[in-house]
């Protein structure tokens, strides 16, 4: 049987991309592992949610 071997030129997720997201039944989020493109989404979704829009505008500020 052959394996599955990713094209060339392809690249897999890193560890550093990836997000673990769990709802929980009240409909509170967990997140682990939160990415910069996955808090732009999360804040696109819930704009005045202050703990993903801290954490849009930590990752959108240039590092000084």
């Amino acid at each position: 049987m052959k394996k599955h071997r990713p094209k060339k030129g392809s690249a897999s997720p890193g560890k550093d991309q990836v997000s673990e997201l769990l709802i929980l039944p009240d409909g509170q989020i967990l997140v682990h592992n939160l990415t910069p493109a996955f808090a732009g989404l999360l804040h696109e979704l819930n704009p005045d949610d202050e703990q993903i829009s801290s954490r849009v505008t930590r990752h959108l500020s240039p590092h000084l």
